[in-house]
């Protein structure tokens, strides 16, 4: 890591080229930033609005077949009173209203207890069909049936909760896999005469199936699901109905959350983001609010609605774009950061060039040729001044060459005349050690005479006396001769120094 740090401080193409692609890079990740945070917002708004309108349609699909029900078994009640005293005519009425209406899936005719007294204690007259959950015939295959369950018709919730609250109702969702083959819902229609008295009960059944398929097919992504539940917190629709197959990559909630309970149940409208099975979903919901129609009982059903989007089909896409934009992006940096490194490697490749001269030039290599730029820009230009540089000092170091060259040879001349300086000085100074030498004996012959003549002038006579000065005479001449000849010589050295 030090060595590729080491790298990029030395090369000026890397930091140039770095430098670049970090600026583009942040100017990059940026907009992408602000794009994809504003994609994610318009995103959810178009999810929640998408839900909303998916939801509410689903519920107009599923209130038209509750109102198609309401609707077949409120015709049939005018009739039914006329033929209130034939007991045969109830299944007639029951039969017609299963195999005339294509969401109905049962109809049941329960009079009160002992009001057919030569039928017994209990009389009902129902019919019900198998198959598919929507049959496109006009005619459906019919089963007649005396018994609902195996415990008495009057001790049923769809029985007794009509004829109690005395108004018309939905109930369910009921059991009765062995007859539907699926669970149901009844609208309980409880039928009282002119008086008040109220003397039977009709519940015409619409499968849970058929409301599920409705659901499925209104499903707005591919692993979304759905579910409907009443106003005690059952599902009515199961999840597990509304998935779009058994291999889902999705499992479905088996169980509403209690923070999606309560709100669901409080008749609210929203959503939420929960966590299930490892992944996040999101669940959009709403009341059940069904369409006012004429003559149609508004009774409060308190039922909700609500889909579950996984946040893969939400973000899936977006998740994924990000992605490939991401991979497309370092790819570009990688492809930028190459290319800027060959374009300025060629654009500095004359500094190279000049670097490595300069390197050359610092050793002592001073004629080093440098070629002419061909580019017209701010390196051309340094490069036609370092060669001008570069021509100027070989000039210049030529002339200091021949300078030094000079000087070397006087050094030489005048390290040739000091040294024979230094020889005529030794040699006078062995002259004068020389002749030094030789009036020594003179002088101090004639110190002894002098002394002697100081000394012994009443003795000495004057043959002795003349004999002394004479021989005082002779030593004189000798050191004048010697002076004369170290005068002579003198003259000679300095003649042969200068």
């Amino acid at each position: 890591m030090r060595q590729f740090i080491r790298f990029i401080r030395r090369t000026l193409s890397v930091r140039l080229s770095l430098t670049v692609v970090f600026a583009i890079a942040t100017l990059l990740l940026a907009a992408l930033l602000v794009m994809f945070l504003y994609s994610r917002r318009v995103i959810k708004d178009e999810v929640l609005q998408k839900a909303q309108e998916t939801l509410e349609c689903t519920v107009q699909r599923i209130d038209n077949i509750l109102l198609s029900a309401e609707l077949a078994s409120g015709n049939m009640i005018n009739y039914l009173f006329l033929h209130l005293d034939d007991p045969d005519q109830m299944y007639t009425i029951s039969k017609e209203l299963v195999e005339n209406n294509r969401y109905i899936k049962g109809c049941a005719i329960a009079m009160e207890p002992y009001f057919y007294k030569d039928k017994g204690e209990l009389f009902m007259a129902y019919y019900y069909t198998t198959g598919d959950t929507v049959q496109r015939l006009t005619k459906k295959p019919t089963f007649q049936s005396d018994t609902f369950g195996d415990i008495p018709y009057n001790q049923q919730i769809w029985y007794t909760k009509p004829w109690e609250a005395g108004a018309p109702i939905w109930i369910g969702p009921i059991d009765d896999l062995e007859r539907h083959g699926s669970d149901i819902i009844t609208f309980g229609l409880p039928l009282s005469t002119l008086d008040g008295k109220k003397v039977a009960v009709m519940g015409v059944d619409v499968s849970v199936a058929l409301l599920s398929e409705v659901i499925k097919e209104a499903k707005p992504s591919p692993n979304s699901y759905a579910m409907l539940i009443n106003g005690e917190g059952d599902f009515i629709v199961h999840p597990t109905l509304t998935t779009p197959d058994s291999t889902t990559k999705y499992k479905p909630i088996t169980t509403i959350p209690e923070e999606i309970r309560q709100p669901m149940l409080a008749g609210e409208t929203g959503y939420k983001k929960i966590k299930h099975d490892g992944h996040v979903d999101y669940i959009f919901y709403k009341p059940f609010v069904r369409k006012n129609a004429p003559a149609r009982s508004m009774e409060a059903l308190n039922w909700s609605i609500a889909i579950v989007y996984p946040e893969d089909d939400i973000m899936g896409d977006y998740n994924r774009l990000l992605n490939y934009v991401m991979a497309i992006a370092i790819v570009g940096m990688i492809l930028l950061l190459v290319l800027c490194q060959i374009i300025t490697h060629h654009q500095l490749s004359p500094l190279l060039m000049l670097a490595e001269a300069a390197r050359r030039i610092a050793n002592g290599k001073y004629d080093e040729p440098i070629p002419d730029s061909p580019h017209m820009d701010e390196v051309g230009r340094l490069q036609d001044h370092f060669k001008k540089m570069q021509r100027s000092l070989a000039v210049h170091i030529s002339e200091l060459e021949k300078l030094n060259k000079q000087l070397q040879e006087r050094n030489e001349t005048l390290q040739e005349a000091y040294e024979k300086a230094t020889e005529a000085d030794r040699m006078k100074i062995a002259f004068l050690h020389n002749m030094t030498n030789k009036m020594q004996e003179p002088i101090d012959t004639i110190c002894e005479r002098v002394e002697q003549l100081s000394k012994e002038t009443e003795q000495t006579t004057p043959q002795e006396a003349d004999q002394a000065v004479k021989d005082i005479e002779r030593q004189c001449m000798v050191v004048v001769e010697l002076l004369n000849n170290l005068l002579k010589v003198s003259e000679k050295l300095n003649y042969k120094t200068e």
